[in-house]
């Protein structure tokens, strides 16, 4: 198996796990599972592995080659076990240089395994495994009326992150560097479709700035990655 099956059959972290969950009707005890694998030496700081997954660069598929495990800025608080969460913005970067990564998540449907960057139910190459999702707990509620305040929020607190594709707007030079995350759901699977069709994020973003209904973001996170990128 070539590095980059491998590591396309690990998952990838997503802060609109939640909102996976609700609009794709995944049970409440998969959300809230304690069994997913962090993927971190210590909150904020993941294991160092190496190997590759794929992302979408100016309308080509373009390469990430992973060097270094992810990070999480834990002057924002995370009740996850990798010390990652979604909603709020870092406080401190990792590094003073660094590029946007854009995430989009398929929201009440799904893609084929062997059709997203990072598959769902398992870690892609150095991500978090789960991330604290509490942030969005007021937005969420109303979509769980059957669970106590207390139960939805046991359940966000060490979210396990669903599969998702990548989006960049620069190659930085082939050169390694961090990379901020931020999240963006997708509600329909033709949007979806044409976003996946176009691999820009000129694209993605101007749906984001046209308010298109069946896109959700971009939530900020305190997650980076760090790749280089191969055209």
């Amino acid at each position: 198996m070539s590095t980059i099956a491998r590591s396309r059959r690990r998952v990838g972290l997503l802060a609109v796990s939640a909102a996976v969950a609700v609009v794709g009707g995944l049970g409440i005890a998969q959300a809230s599972t304690t069994e997913t694998p962090s993927n971190a030496v210590s909150p904020g700081h993941g294991v160092n592995e190496f190997g590759m997954t794929e992302a979408f660069l100016h309308g080509k598929t373009a390469k990430f080659t992973y060097t270094n495990g992810f990070f999480c800025d834990t002057g924002v608080p995370s009740a996850a076990s990798t010390g990652c969460e979604a909603g709020a913005p870092y406080q401190k970067a990792p590094a003073k240089d660094f590029d946007p990564l854009y995430i989009t998540v398929p929201l009440g449907f799904q893609q084929p395994m062997d059709m997203l960057d990072c598959p769902d139910g398992l870690i892609c190459v150095d991500h978090p495994g789960t991330m604290d999702l509490t942030r969005l707990e007021p937005a969420l509620k109303p979509l769980y009326p059957q669970l106590t305040d207390e139960q939805l929020t046991a359940a966000l607190k060490n979210f396990a992150v669903p599969g998702h594709d990548h989006f960049i707007s620069t190659a930085n030079a082939g050169k390694a560097e961090w990379w901020d995350v931020r999240i963006v759901g997708v509600t329909n699977p033709h949007t979806y479709h044409e976003i996946l069709e176009h691999k820009t994020l000129g694209y993605l973003q101007k749906l984001i700035r046209n308010k298109d209904k069946n896109v959700v973001g971009p939530i900020p996170t305190n997650l980076f990655l760090f790749f280089a990128v191969q055209k």
